[in-house]
């Protein structure tokens, strides 16, 4: 956790997050920038290294009460990422809401996997949604398709729910080559030139996606080659259906022809669902926690230590990239 922070720690002097926000304020075009950055930089510090805290103090303290404050430290930094983006966040109080709202009386039997969370047209959420151009905002969420949409979980999720959605590619970077399996299923099912179009219409500004030199007879057997080309120093995980974890570059493969829900959201809207129930549905939690009836409670447990080791890096990179 402590590599997770250290990119983030140098903002908590008020000389270098000064420099920080008036650097990013006139990059959006904000006039007077260094009079802004000079009146929020002590809020922005404050707020960074609070979530700092929350997240060092969630390490050391036991499951129950985990999420609660992983998810007030989520916020945190989310709130960080809206002061960089826009100096007069937040115009209201209702924007210091969470922006995300639950059902109230939990389904019997209760059923983690099923827990919904339901995006608000204010908030915290909503503004974030804003500044990473998340939209349209879907009507809700389940607990399931949150954790389907994490790479890092992907294999965990196999384990404990059904095959997700991530596929293992072979990836060339130096002839910036992608090998793509064949299935039968999923967008991975679509003829190339179908395949091609579905990933440059999503690609960022820069990138762009081609067919690839014919494979060896080794290398076919049913899978093709794709190559990319890429402009300022972008890299493929910017794609939103690329994701690399643990030295593997994996593809959404989703059989509906839907995007994952991006990280950033999906860490938040997770944290705020185990949060309510650790907070508020302190049976149905504890009988999850204390219990070892529920294959469900090892895909949250590795979900709370995915979550600390990567989020503040996700965040530092929204911030330093200014492009939310």
């Amino acid at each position: 956790m402590q590599n997770a922070w250290d990119p983030l720690r140098y903002l908590e002097s008020e000389p270098t997050a000064r420099k920080f926000l008036t650097e990013a304020y006139q990059r959006n075009g904000v006039e007077r920038p260094e009079r802004y950055a000079f009146q929020l930089s002590s809020r922005f510090l404050y707020t960074c290294k609070q979530a700092r805290h929350y997240y060092e103090a969630a390490a050391r303290v036991d499951l129950m009460i985990r999420p609660l404050l992983l998810f007030y430290g989520c916020m945190n930094l989310l709130k960080g990422v809206l002061l960089v983006n826009n100096p007069l966040y937040p115009q209201n109080s209702r924007m210091l809401q969470h922006g995300v709202t639950t059902r109230k009386i939990k389904k019997t039997p209760f059923h983690l996997l099923e827990d919904e969370a339901r995006p608000q047209k204010e908030g915290l959420f909503a503004e974030a949604a804003k500044a990473f151009g998340l939209a349209p905002l879907q009507e809700r969420y389940t607990m399931k398709q949150l954790f389907s949409c994490l790479p890092e979980l992907s294999v965990d999720y196999a384990k404990v729910v059904e095959k997700g959605y991530w596929v293992p590619l072979q990836h060339k970077s130096h002839r910036q080559t992608l090998i793509f399996p064949h299935c039968t299923e999923g967008v991975l099912a679509y003829s190339t030139d179908t395949f091609l179009h579905y990933l440059n219409r999503l690609a960022p500004d820069g990138m762009q996606f081609a067919p690839g030199e014919p494979l060896s007879p080794v290398e076919q057997r049913g899978n093709r080659s794709i190559v990319y080309r890429l402009e300022n120093n972008q890299s493929i995980e910017r794609h939103p259906l690329f994701a690399l974890t643990s030295s593997e570059m994996r593809f959404w493969n989703h059989p509906d022809d839907v995007p994952p829900t991006p990280a950033w959201a999906s860490h938040y809207l997770l944290l705020y669902l185990l949060g309510m129930l650790c907070r508020y549905e302190t049976e149905s939690w504890g009988e999850l926690v204390l219990s070892h009836s529920y294959a469900e409670l090892y895909l949250v447990e590795r979900f709370l230590d995915v979550h600390q080791a990567l989020y503040p890096t996700i965040i530092f990179q929204a911030m330093q990239n200014n492009n939310t």
